[in-house]
């Protein structure tokens, strides 16, 4: 049998597809804007976004920041002068409509489950966003617990993002401990920081220039549970 016990999965782009939901929310508030949504104004939005994401990640900005900036910033390169956090409000209410999944993701939550998984959320996000995506999918009851960023306090890779987690089940052992993320910025480093292993998701194949390595890899969920969980003895 597997020597993990628990497995903390990110939510984005890892179980729930944020980029196919994302495209719809910003075509929504872009429109509700009156902006064109092109691929020119998708890519200036994703620049925006990114560099805040980056800050926020590396601890140089709050949240509260993030999400009243990048759409205040966005507007404001396309010549209009909005509320950044009334439209984000707005952004995040067409995101949390949504019901976009991975391919592959119930079929493993159901699999784990089955096996007696301790099952945790381990994501960057709004608390009542991400639970709204995930009773949108009926995922919620696959988990044991949610741990989300804005009701924790702190981002992934933040080690004390993963020390509540260990402080919250009185988890001793960190080798039962498997987290499996499609971010090698937040979800593997973050792992790395804390001493856990982990799985990079990586569908694309993308290759990974960093210094920072994940225990496995894999392009389909399918392989956690017939190569990770079943090498691990």
């Amino acid at each position: 049998m597997t020597k993990y016990k628990y497995l903390i999965f990110d939510l984005d782009n890892t179980l729930l597809d944020f980029t196919l939901s994302e495209r719809f929310a910003l075509e929504k508030i872009f429109t509700t804007y009156g902006i064109i949504y092109n691929d020119e104004t998708v890519a200036t939005y994703k620049e925006i976004n990114g560099k805040l994401w980056k800050k926020l990640e590396e601890g140089r900005i709050e949240k509260s920041v993030l999400l009243a900036s990048r759409f205040r910033l966005f507007f404001e390169s396309q010549g209009l002068e909005v509320d950044g956090a009334i439209a984000d409000e707005e952004y995040r209410g067409f995101l949390a409509d949504r019901a976009d999944s991975i391919l592959g993701a119930r079929a493993l939550l159901e699999s784990v489950q089955n096996l007696g998984f301790c099952i945790l959320s381990g994501t960057n996000g709004i608390g009542k966003t991400q639970r709204r995506r995930l009773e949108n999918n009926s995922f919620s009851k696959y988990f044991d617990k949610l741990f989300i960023s804005e009701e924790l306090g702190f981002e992934k890779p933040d080690v004390r993002f993963f020390d509540y987690i260990f402080n919250d089940l009185q988890i001793k052992d960190h080798s039962e401990v498997l987290m499996i993320g499609d971010s090698l910025s937040s979800d593997i480093l973050g792992a790395n920081r804390v001493g856990i292993d982990s799985v990079w998701f990586n569908p694309d194949r993308l290759i990974n220039d960093t210094l920072i390595e994940p225990t496995f890899e894999v392009a389909q969920l399918q392989e956690i549970t017939d190569r990770v969980l079943k090498a691990r003895k």
